[in-house]
Formats: C-alpha cells, structure tokens, sequence
C-alpha cells in the first residue's frame, strides 16, 4: 500500500506570468504617443516607424527566449523546494511549471507509482524577494526499491530516537546466559 505524506504549505518560486510582454505594450504606447505628439517629422517618422518594427521582435525574442529561460529557471527552483520536503518526489519539468502557472494545480507521475500534487492556494506570502505565491504540496510514494529503501535507513538513523532504538536493539542484553 502507498504512503500518503500529509500535505505541506510552502512559498514556491515561480515567476509572475504575463500573457504580453509588458515591455512590448509600454514601448508601443509610448511610440504611438510620439507619433501623435510629435506630428510626422520627418525623422521623428522614421524613429517612430523602427520604433513599431523593434517591439514586435522584442515581444517575438521574449516568447521564443526569455520566457521559456524562466520556466526552466522556475522549474529547477520549483524541483528544490519539492525535494526539501519530499526527497524522491519526481522533478517538476518546464511542462508541468506551464500547467502550474496556467491551471493553478499539477500532478507529477514519478517512477514506480509516486505522484506529486502541487495546487497553488490563491494567497502570497511577502518573503525577502517580495511575494510568492502559496502552494499545497503532498505526495504519496509509489513502490519503494532497495536504494530507496536503503537511503530511508540512512535518513532514519539520523534520528535520536531510532539511533537509540538501534542501540538498544544491538547491545547485547547483560541478564541473558550466553
């Protein structure tokens, strides 16, 4: 039978999601603006005019560069705030940081069965890098193999109380006849 691990609430690092570029939309205004300020100057045309050719690039270089840089910058930061909490929860990759952001909630599959579940609560918390959006996270193992169960001993036996339970196991018993 699967584990289920009690859900957790965290701060996860993800990035805010614009559907424009907002540097494109400020930068269009602002040209528009000067057009119509300015009148049709010669020159102020044609600063004008590269000026409409620049943002739409600009818009076209933060969609095919810049954000997905982000999302894969989002899920690694995403994939370490997972593993604080549950180590051999599955990596949350570029796809699953999209759904997040888009449907407020994921599931990752990992191997043998685990499945994590991150669902954003709609509340932010002010950290020292502004605000971050709040999210559910739990977890429920799959199949445990041999490593893993081999590192959930090494885990365990960081505990004081297992480490004395172990002891108390291994010491031999001094009132039993040998």
């Amino acid at each position: 039978m699967a584990a289920q691990i009690q859900p957790v609430l965290v701060t996860v690092p993800l990035s805010p999601r614009h559907p424009h570029s907002v540097r494109t939309i400020v930068g269009l205004s602002m040209a528009a603006m000067l057009f119509l300020v300015l009148g049709g100057g010669d020159l102020a045309t044609l600063l004008i005019g590269i000026g409409f050719l620049f943002h739409p690039v600009r818009a076209t270089t933060d969609k095919l560069v810049r954000w997905p840089r982000q999302d894969r910058a989002d899920a690694e930061a995403l994939t370490r705030v997972v593993r604080e909490y549950f180590y051999n929860a599955p990596a949350v990759d570029v796809h699953g940081v999209r759904e997040l952001a888009a449907k407020r909630q994921v599931q990752v599959n990992g191997g043998g069965g685990g499945q994590l579940r991150i669902a954003l609560t709609g509340r932010r918390k002010p950290t020292a890098a502004g605000s971050r959006p709040e999210a559910r996270m739990s977890f429920k193992c799959g199949d445990v193999g041999l490593t893993d169960f081999d590192r959930l001993l090494q885990n365990a036996e960081n505990d004081p109380s297992v480490r004395r339970a172990t002891d108390r196991m291994r010491r031999p018993e001094t009132g039993a006849a040998a």
